[in-house]
């Protein structure tokens, strides 16, 4: 089988559900890691591993450095993508389900055209803000579904990491004008991943006291909801003719991780994550009709 004819043939479409697909497993398997390591080191030991990886890739295939003046942009997508969201991404799995979470990531599609709206004077028709307000509707019933006035932070915090994830898939978009998909993503994630060490060098050290479950499964991640779900993800940026043809695929994530979420962790889903989540993802179909 030629893989090459194949990679070749694949569209913005087949690349952002390869993309998604892998991310999706991170909600749950970060889920089953967290119970033995903490927030922090797993993010860091995460793009640890996956920064080793591509700085053998980079070296491999020659991939030439930015240059010196896109090396902010640089910092920036592997801040937002990889290093801040990652961080918030942890935390925010330590305090909610995968389903819920992966409910709220779904909003980056808005979110995005929203920023894009301010920065570049992207027009949002009025039934898009109608959708947007459907969708912050089901945010509601997913934090105040108790009654109470007290905000899950687990979604406040998976809330600002898919604004950065937002903010990224923006720099994306400018990147990829510039240089391959490819390098975009390798060097993001690298920048991301020194960025992270730089953060918590300490939790470089807590690798001895991890058990090789554990171990693998980081390392799992490292390479699939990493570096090859990136590398996808930014591809299909490349081959898309707009960003929401890419970003409208972020509402699988839920579905997806939602039925592994059940299947590994036994995870059934609240009611109100039911609720919620069906308001949110139809303002966002809805949303994505107006684009």
């Amino acid at each position: 089988m030629d893989f090459s004819q194949i990679f070749k043939k694949l569209t913005a479409k087949h690349c952002a559900f390869i993309g998604i697909f892998f991310w999706a497993t991170a909600f749950v398997i970060t889920k089953v890691v967290l119970k033995e390591v903490d927030a922090m080191s797993l993010g860091v030991l995460r793009y640890f591993f996956a920064s080793i990886i591509v700085i053998f890739i980079l070296i491999k295939k020659k991939i030439p450095f930015p240059n010196l003046k896109d090396i902010p942009a640089f910092i920036f997508a592997g801040f937002s993508g990889y290093a801040g969201y990652i961080v918030l991404f942890n935390i925010a799995t330590v305090l909610s389900s995968p389903s819920t979470l992966s409910v709220i990531n779904a909003l980056a599609p808005a979110i995005t055209a929203i920023i894009a709206y301010f920065m570049f004077n992207e027009k949002i028709k009025l039934i898009g803000w109608i959708a947007m307000g459907i969708s912050f509707c089901g945010i509601l019933v997913l934090t105040l579904w108790n009654g109470t006035i007290t905000i899950n932070k687990g979604v406040l915090y998976m809330l600002l990491g898919c604004f950065l994830l937002s903010t990224y898939n923006i720099s994306q978009r400018y990147l990829t004008k510039k240089y391959s998909s490819f390098s975009v993503s390798m060097y993001s994630l690298l920048i991301g991943g020194i960025l992270l060490v730089i953060y918590s060098p300490h939790s470089i050290a807590n690798i001895p006291n991890i058990s090789s479950t554990s171990l693998i499964l980081i390392i799992y991640m490292a390479i699939f909801p990493s570096i090859i779900s990136y590398f996808f993800w930014t591809k299909a940026f490349e081959l898309a003719k707009s960003t929401t043809e890419v970003t409208s695929f972020m509402f699988a994530t839920p579905v997806i991780a939602t039925i592994l979420g059940m299947i590994i962790l036994g995870d059934i889903p609240k009611l109100s994550t039911i609720i919620g989540g069906v308001i949110i993802i139809s303002g966002m179909i809805l949303f994505n009709k107006t684009k």
